[in-house]
């Protein structure tokens, strides 16, 4: 895949998740697609996180992709960026994360994604 090939797929991908869509989603993904994310060191499958991202849509009332910055290389993309998502309730969060994402014909065949995990540390038993 070229540079603007694989700019334009890493684009379609993080726009597509702001807009919930899933279908598109779906599409961008090879059938052997596999996720891998930093906080659990857990892998899971397609369909694994498709389920994740439609479960994550119904929590929140907003959520982009902001500061975009995509670096591409012989196989896919790296692209680091801020989330920022709104709650139903209002509540609003932000943190900074990366995603290294292999490609394939078109396809994303697996990401790596490597998020902030300060904004996601539990308090010990013994904080307030």
């Amino acid at each position: 895949m070229t540079d603007r090939e694989l700019r334009e797929l890493c684009q379609r991908y993080f726009d597509a998740i702001e807009r919930g869509d899933l279908e598109t989603i779906a599409e961008l993904y090879a059938p052997d697609f596999g996720f891998w994310v930093n906080l659990t060191g857990e892998e899971s499958s397609r369909e694994q996180n498709l389920a994740t991202l439609r479960d994550g849509s119904a929590l929140l009332r907003r959520r982009s992709y902001d500061d975009r910055r995509i670096d591409t290389f012989e196989t896919g993309f790296l692209v680091r960026y801020s989330v920022n998502v709104v709650t139903h309730g209002g509540k609003r969060s932000s943190f900074w994360a990366c995603v290294v994402a292999q490609c394939r014909a078109g396809r994303i065949t697996h990401i790596d994604e490597y998020l902030d995990s300060s904004k996601f540390r539990r308090p010990a038993a013994s904080e307030p």
